[in-house]
Formats: structure tokens, C-alpha cells, sequence
């Protein structure tokens, strides 16, 4: 089965091989094929280059790059327009959100959910502005989308709608 991971990225340099290496080398999604989709979220350092090269390297990098820096949101939305698994999970490059929880959402996926849900226990080393970017995000999310999801979630969708284009 075919995994898209969505990593919006904003000077990452130093996060992005260990990132890519842990994806890589864990077990747990060895009998998948994982595509990493990165999308550089204007940064100011060698973000750009490192996604480039990995996705020259390997051929399941996807790489996207913004030219100005518009936000995690935006990034994320343009990497679920490019994602081509059929699961997809956003998450961040910092490897906050354990990818060991990734075969137990798509155990669950596969048993028949229409969504897996995350939920983050503890947000206290995000800064204020990550923490109020991503209360900002869960607001506009539910009241744009069915069905809303809870804060501090991260979301699997069991089918994303690429008939309309919408996730």
C-alpha cells in the first residue's frame, strides 16, 4: 500500500535527513511504499536544496517549494494536492508526532474507519506562535469542513476525495 507522508517544511536543514533517515529505516512501514512529500515553506537556508537532493535521490520525494513563507497551513493544504497515497498523513519534520503511531492508524484505516485520529498529549515545548497557528488551523478546518476534527489531532483520511479535489 502506497503511504503519502506530508512534511511542511521552514528552515529545516538540520531536522530534515534525520527526519528522512527515521522514516526510512523504521520498521513498521517497511511493507509500504512511503512517499515524502516536502514542501518548503519559503525558507531562508539550505531547506530547499536538502528536499531537492533527496527527492533527485530518491524517486518517492516529492519536493514543493514556496517562494515566500506563507504558513504551515498553506503547506500542508498544497501537499495534500500532490500526496498520491491512498493514506495520507501530515506531519511535522521534528518528529514530535511519533511515527511508531503510524502502523497502528493505518491498522485501524484498513479495518474499515473512514478517518484515524491522533490526538497530541502535550503541546508545552510548541511556541506560542505554534500553538496558536495550529488553534487557528482546527477553527477554520471545522468550520469549512465535514466532519471537524478535534484539536491536537492528527488525521488519516481512509479515502481523500481526488474526483472533487477536495481532502
Amino acid at each position: 500500500m502506497k503511504i503519502s507522508l506530508v512534511v511542511p517544511v521552514f528552515n529545516e536543514e538540520a531536522t530534515i535527513p534525520i527526519f528522512y533517515k527515521t522514516v526510512r529505516e523504521f520498521e513498521g512501514l517497511q511493507q509500504h511504499e512511503v512517499e515524502i512529500v516536502f514542501i518548503n515553506d519559503g525558507s531562508k537556508d539550505a531547506t530547499e536544496s536538502i528536499i531537492n537532493e533527496l527527492a533527485v535521490a530518491d524517486p518517492l520525494v516529492v519536493s514543493l517549494s514556496f517562494t515566500r513563507n506563507f504558513g504551515k497551513e498553506p503547506a500542508l493544504f498544497a501537499g495534500l494536492d500532490h500526496a498520491t497515497g491512498e493514506a495520507i498523513i501530515p506531519i511535522d519534520v521534528d518528529l514530535q508526532d511519533p511515527i511508531e503511531v503510524i502502523p497502528h492508524l493505518i491498522e485501524k484505516w484498513q479495518a474499515g474507519a473512514d478517518m484515524v485520529l491522533a490526538k497530541r498529549s502535550d503541546r508545552s515545548t510548541d511556541s506560542r506562535l505554534k500553538r496558536k497557528s495550529a488553534e487557528w488551523f482546527y477553527k477554520l478546518h471545522n468550520k469549512i469542513s465535514n466532519p471537524q476534527i478535534e484539536r491536537e489531532c492528527w488525521r488519516l483520511p481512509a479515502h481523500v476525495s481526488r474526483s472533487s479535489g477536495k481532502h
